[in-house]
């Protein structure tokens, strides 16, 4: 290597700890082509290769640098790690064997464990581990956390990482493991105060700041969710999990085309990421784009089969036909024995609809049925407790007096809540079609409100008969603040959270002037429809048709209350009206609003705007009746769902 060259790839090397992977990469290439057979430039741009997911360059490059120099370990390793990464495990194993003894380092006994259970003997890769353990004991647990945390072992990876602060508690990635773990827990405050006790250790690492970004999303403050993310950008501009992080935030702030172009650049810089390509097809299906968004889902599953996800996001489109050959794929998918538990519900969702399409519709219902087992497994919804809940409110705000409107100019929200897949996004639509009115999204705000109240010293509902009117409005004037990044400039914006109708009398004490809109649907076809919806996260009372029963009832007697205490506050609006007599409710539900007649309300259709809900491509369509009564092809499977309902207004 000449002086020159050596200059050029100490720069290199130097951009490379910096993640400038493009500026490290340009670098790398100009000494290449000075002198082909440099095998540290071929070994390190074999390297970036395997990280950007192209693993046949990455092997490529890694055999010729092990060609140019065959004592080389670095490269010998890295070449082996790029076989295991590109299926060729017997190939790696036949280098890893006798470099291993060699090297005696815990990375190479940790990649020959791996390979060994690959090839089918766990015992020689448990002993590999445990050469590993005894050469570098630390790194070893935490490769031993961030595996078991990926084959969703939470118990394993917890006590690895637990183990490994018992020596060292500053060790950053032991602190971000066990912060992921509280993430996945729902346990947002405990990772977020590990993960800022790691950035006072290590400001720079790239992945502290990721996790704050996800931490600050879970909260749902955007804003500072998007500074993090923009900081991981900054620190590591190279590594795509930061422009995955981007996106995912800026898809959650309802900032889509910005969501877009960061997915792009994810991929760009590692082309093997089934999950990013899944999330650039949700954010093409936010837009309004359903050809690139079933091209991404399809970009997806070519790169990973197993993918159910992707299966379920394409009959999801609802527009979406599946072929013979989706369907033989899908059940082929169900029987291999590395699909998740997650993703054979997904699979089962998806051959639901499929099946539902050509109206097979026992076919469809038994796959269905099987979706919701499967996720009912592992989250069941506390239906008892959600019911005394809901009594405890009502006793609470029985003689309810909310504070008196404000005076002045004031943002009004409008509460669109109820049943998921009631026609709540249809509602939307009409009403962000008006000139007054911005369309958000389903915020989280009131329910994260509700919970923290329940924290406090009175609980919830004690605290609503309890703290001052002052409380209140501070807590809405908080409300307003943390959604105007939503809410843009209009004098009123939409909440469509339908979760939120059990706390109707809590946000009319906090925001006196917010409008009450009850999506309402005939309960079979809205229950039915809801237990066809294979849902991201939140409505566990979907997976049994007896609990979604309990549930619906639940939310009636809610609605009912808050109409007797709250008289002319909540307006409900039912689907089938909305589709006999559009211009009719569409006047009805403009005047409850405080809102002047307009006709784009009338043609929401061609109103162009970010949805994020299922009925995304649906209310870009006219006004249809298909809907309606569509539970009656499944009837012979529902008679115990009808007789639970039995009696109910729609």
């Amino acid at each position: 290597m000449t002086t020159a060259i050596k200059d050029l790839f100490a720069q290199a090397e130097a951009l490379l700890r910096q993640r400038d992977i493009d500026a490290a990469e340009k670098l790398l290439s100009d000494i290449l082509s000075e002198d082909p057979k440099e095998p540290n430039s071929l070994r390190l741009l074999g390297v970036i290769r395997l990280g950007q997911g192209r693993p046949e360059e990455a092997i490529s490059l890694l055999a010729d640098a092990v060609n140019a120099a065959p004592d080389f370990h670095r490269a010998n390793l890295d070449y082996a790690r790029a076989l295991f990464e590109g299926q060729q495990s017997q190939q790696a194993s036949h280098i890893l064997e006798p470099l291993c003894p060699v090297l005696h380092n815990a990375e190479a006994w940790q990649l020959l464990g791996n390979v060994r259970i690959e090839l089918g003997d766990p015992e020689q890769g448990r002993a590999a581990f445990r050469k590993a353990a005894e050469v570098d004991p630390l790194r070893t647990r935490i490769a031993q956390g961030v595996r078991s945390l990926s084959q969703g072992r939470g118990r394993d990876a917890e006590a690895a990482f637990r183990g490994v602060l018992k020596e060292n508690p500053d060790h950053v990635h032991a602190l971000i493991g066990l912060a992921t773990i509280a993430m996945d827990a729902g346990a947002v405050g405990d990772a977020t105060r590990l993960l800022k006790h790691g950035q006072r250790i290590s400001p720079h690492t790239d992945a502290l700041w990721r996790g704050l970004a996800r931490a600050h999303s879970e909260r749902a403050d955007y804003a500072a969710a998007k500074h993090a993310a923009e900081r991981a950008v900054a620190l590591a501009p190279g590594v795509a999990d930061c422009w995955t992080m981007l996106g995912t935030v800026l898809a959650s702030a309802l900032d889509p085309e910005a969501a877009r172009d960061a997915f792009r650049k994810s991929l760009e810089l590692k082309t093997d990421q089934p999950r990013v390509m899944l999330s650039l097809g949700h954010v093409e299906k936010t837009l309004g784009n359903p050809q690139a968004s079933e091209a991404a889902y399809s970009r997806a599953l070519s790169h990973n089969p197993l993918l159910g996800e992707a299966m379920w996001s394409k009959a999801d489109l609802k527009t979406y036909r599946f072929g013979d050959d989706e369907i033989q794929a899908m059940l082929a998918a169900l029987k291999h024995k590395d699909t998740t538990e997650q993703d054979r519900a997904a699979f089962h969702f998806a051959l639901g609809k499929a099946y539902e399409d050509r109206q097979a519709f026992q076919a469809s219902f038994e796959h269905y049925g099987q979706g919701n087992a499967i996720k009912a497994k592992h989250e069941q919804f506390p239906l008892d407790d959600f019911n005394t809940r809901g009594a405890d409110i009502r006793r609470a705000t029985e003689q309810m007096q909310p504070p008196a409107k404000p005076t002045g100019a004031v943002t009004v929200p409008i509460f669109i809540l109820g049943m998921p897949r009631a026609g709540s996004t249809l509602l939307e639509q009409i009403l962000a079609s008006h000139s007054a009115v911005e369309g958000t999204m389903e915020l989280p705000h009131i329910l994260n409100y509700s919970r923290e109240i329940d924290a406090g010293p009175h609980g919830y509902p004690g605290a609503l008969t309890v703290q001052s009117d002052d409380h209140w409005h501070a807590l809405g004037h908080r409300y307003l603040e943390e959604t105007r990044a939503f809410s843009g400039n209009k004098p009123f914006f939409i909440d469509k959270m339908p979760n939120n109708f059990p706390h109707i009398g809590l946000v009319a004490k906090m925001l006196p002037q917010a409008v009450f809109v009850d999506a309402r649907r005939d309960p079979m076809d809205c229950c039915f429809s809801v237990f066809k919806q294979n849902f991201a996260r939140g409505q566990t009372f979907s997976y049994d048709l007896d609990v979604l029963a309990g549930y619906y009832k639940s939310y009636i007697t809610m609605i009912e209350h808050w109409q007797r205490v709250l008289p002319q506050r909540v307006l409900s609006v039912r689907y089938e009206d909305v589709v006999a007599d559009l211009e009719g409710q569409v006047r009805r539900l403009l005047s409850h609003c405080g809102l002047e007649f307009e006709a784009a309300c009338i043609t929401f259709h061609q109103t162009k705007r970010a949805v994020r809900t299922a009925s995304a491509q649906q209310v870009r369509q006219p006004i249809y009746a298909s809907g309606v009564g569509h539970w009656r092809h499944y009837e012979p499977w529902l008679e115990p769902l009808k007789t639970a309902l039995a009696g109910l207004k729609a």
